[in-house]
């Protein structure tokens, strides 16, 4: 079993106290992002491109000890980042990179998570998340907690093998005399 993270050392917190037993793995989305952003950071297109495929390469093929050689390589010759240095440039995006590629090397074992058949990324989850948010908390939509439970338990009854929800349609349907019940007024 696995526990994937986005490398916030909160979940590694979750993951000794909880999920020991998990391999850890770092959600190759994030490291990709990282690898992305350094590989272009002070770079024409082409050149950033180049370096991304090949840096991205070595990570899915779990040699990280490459990757930080070549992230260094990249940092030396872009120089350490300096206080005035804006999130964006060049320099702060290697190191930002560099440090956390280096605090997450451990779990960056995709080569051997592959061949054991454990999962890389969380964006499956993430994905099915998203659209669970759209359908029962989307714009416009405003539920309490009573109205959201039974939203969901509409939404189960409408996936449901048995159709349930079809099941009670029909029979109101067939109840249903025509006439509208009233009440005497008090």
């Amino acid at each position: 079993m696995a526990l994937i993270g986005d490398g916030a050392e909160t979940n590694g917190t979750v993951w000794r106290n909880y999920f020991s037993s998990f391999t850890p793995i770092l959600d190759f989305i994030h490291a990709l992002s990282y690898v992305y952003a350094a590989a272009h950071a002070g770079s024409v297109k082409a050149t950033g491109w180049l370096r991304y495929r090949e840096w991205i390469a070595w990570v899915w093929q779990g040699k990280m000890d490459v990757v930080l050689a070549a992230l260094r390589a990249r940092q030396a010759e872009l120089g350490e980042p300096q206080e005035e240095d804006k999130e964006t440039h060049p320099r702060k995006v290697a190191a930002k990179t560099l440090t956390y590629l280096e605090n997450n090397r451990s779990r960056m074992h995709y080569d051997e998570y592959r061949r054991q058949g454990l999962p890389i990324t969380s964006s499956y989850v993430e994905s099915a998340v998203k659209q669970f948010n759209q359908r029962a908390k989307g714009t416009e939509k405003f539920w309490g907690e009573e109205g959201a439970e039974a939203i969901l338990q509409l939404r189960g009854d409408a996936l449901s093998e048995d159709k349930p929800l079809k099941a009670f349609w029909e029979r109101l349907q067939a109840q249903a005399s025509g006439q509208r019940p009233y009440r005497r007024a008090a």
